[in-house]
């Protein structure tokens, strides 16, 4: 399974998606990078076989949390 590998401006989206900041009415540039997070949650969520518990963006962020906390050990 491939590593996780996120942009500063996919992490700022993320970030705000938790925060309850992007809405129906999200900016162009939250709609872009939010979508590219979107896609490859999918895709590891399918990989995985798992269940991201009715939120995928925050299940995606625990999984790169997981990751990167990985590398600290």
């Amino acid at each position: 399974m491939d590593k996780i590998v996120l942009t500063q401006d996919q992490i700022e989206v993320i970030q705000q998606d938790l925060r309850g900041e992007v809405t129906l009415y999200a900016t162009e540039w939250q709609r872009k990078h939010l979508t590219e997070v979107m896609d490859m949650a999918e895709k590891r969520l399918l990989e995985l076989d798992a269940d991201d518990g009715g939120d995928l963006v925050k299940w995606f962020w625990n999984e790169y949390q997981k990751q990167q906390n990985d590398g600290k050990e």
